[in-house]
């Protein structure tokens, strides 16, 4: 690396680093709010700083997964400036627990319903002293639960104002996504160490410290916004990955007037479509925000690189891609290029469907029409593998869930197969119940 690069990459750092050094500068007052190791909790970059003190929809270069040394300057001055509102906020916080706890409220997550009111308290009145309101605040806060049903979406949506605002909310986060310069070569070089073996405590060690080197590098982040532009920068087809059924990337739509004649891909779904996705998954909907912050998030994560706005999620996306272009089970001269892709790709080879389909394309025999598809997907595996992981990874960004443990992320890519194979062999097993004929 030449003496210009060099130092390019030391003013830079990695915006989660800033946001931790400047909330440990603030000091006492803020431990409702943080983890045991003092650093700001998820929830508190997630439903406070981001959004209210930083405020990203605004102040886009603070969203950058890893910022130029000036920005990380001013965001930390923006974030030690606001102290003794962010102390009045845990004040709130504490108070509306003990109220919480006193009215035997169990239902919704408390960090997730209370720290913006917690914010918006202490803007406007400041430190919780008696706060003897507190009961009325949080029955206002739980008034309507289920403020998230598909049929409230339905209603919401109805409004022209509201898919207007949204549709302008897109276009400019669209536009405000740019692939950086830094080069790509360190981090295609780390996946070899973290989807390969790790013999011993040291090994083991050092591909976790190089995970996450891998997950604060700008790559996934520059080729997720490459794939917006031309996508000549990428290393693969998105619509060979299966990913987007286009290159480059086009703009999502906050609603799609008709329905797609194919199979949408992960990439293609539209901004209300992804929302109803999350309302389908979620178990108890008073984890969720408000439908209004809802779909404002997924508006910005249908724009972000890769469409997700974690970090971790891009890396682990790209960390899968690699695996997946490593697994043709059909194919007896594919040899994988890591030990990771090399065991799946031993195991998916044993499976009884798959030897039944290689026997049979290697005689040339006819394939029963029934299971023509199963064959198909076996033929281009990469593309259910990764419709499944990015839906997988999607669940994980809305509900703010890690992928920066290098071992957890391993077990994801491993079972993200193992499901796929899984549901081949249920259709299998489906169609042969259907008429009683292997074939």
């Amino acid at each position: 690396m030449s003496a210009g690069a060099e130092a390019a990459v030391a003013v830079r750092q990695p915006r989660r680093a800033v946001i931790d050094a400047a909330w440990r500068a603030i000091g006492a007052g803020v431990e409702p709010l943080s983890a045991d190791d003092g650093a700001p909790l998820t929830r508190t970059v997630k439903r406070i700083i981001d959004p209210l003190v930083l405020r990203l929809r605004v102040n886009t270069r603070y969203s950058a997964p890893v910022v130029a040394d000036d920005v990380a300057t001013e965001m930390h001055r923006v974030i030690v400036d606001q102290a003794a509102t962010l102390r009045a906020t845990a004040s709130w916080f504490e108070v509306l627990k003990r109220e919480r706890r006193r009215l035997k409220i169990t239902h919704g997550n408390a960090q997730e319903l209370y720290f913006p009111v917690c914010y918006e308290l202490a803007v406007t009145r400041g430190a919780a002293a008696g706060a003897g309101d507190a009961e009325q605040v949080l029955r206002d806060v739980h008034a309507d639960r289920d403020r998230t049903t598909g049929d409230l979406l339905t209603l919401h949506l109805a409004d022209p104002g509201v898919i207007a605002g949204l549709s302008a909310q897109l276009a400019r986060a669209w536009a405000d996504v740019r692939a950086g310069g830094e080069i790509s070569g360190p981090f295609v070089s780390g996946l070899s160490t973290v989807l390969g073996d790790a013999d011993g405590h040291t090994a083991t060690v050092a591909r976790q410290r190089v995970w996450s080197a891998l997950v604060a590098d700008a790559t996934p982040y520059n080729f997720g916004a490459a794939a917006h532009a031309d996508g000549s920068a990428l290393p693969w087809s998105l619509v060979d990955l299966g990913l987007s059924s286009v290159q480059p990337q086009r703009r999502p739509e906050v609603v799609r007037e008709t329905r797609p004649v194919e199979r949408e891909r992960p990439l293609d779904r539209t901004v209300v479509d992804r929302v109803r996705a999350t309302l389908r998954r979620v178990m108890d909907r008073d984890e969720l925000p408000d439908l209004e912050l809802l779909c404002a998030e997924e508006v910005d994560r249908c724009c972000a690189p890769w469409g997700l706005l974690g970090e971790d999620k891009q890396a682990t996306l790209v960390a899968g891609i690699e695996v997946a272009t490593d697994l043709a089970p059909l194919d007896p001269s594919a040899r994988p290029r890591h030990a990771l892709s090399g065991r799946i790709q031993a195991r998916l080879r044993k499976e009884a469907y798959v030897l039944h389909a290689r026997r049979y394309l290697a005689d040339g025999a006819a394939v029963h029409a029934r299971q023509q598809q199963v064959v198909d997907e076996l033929a281009a595996f990469r593309r259910p593998y990764l419709s499944r992981l990015w839906a997988r990874l999607h669940g994980r960004d809305v509900w703010q869930e890690p992928c920066t443990d290098v071992d957890a992320m391993r077990r994801l890519l491993d079972g993200v197969a193992r499901s796929v194979s899984l549901d081949h062999r249920q259709r299998i097993k489906a169609m042969l119940g259907a008429d009683g004929s292997p074939s």
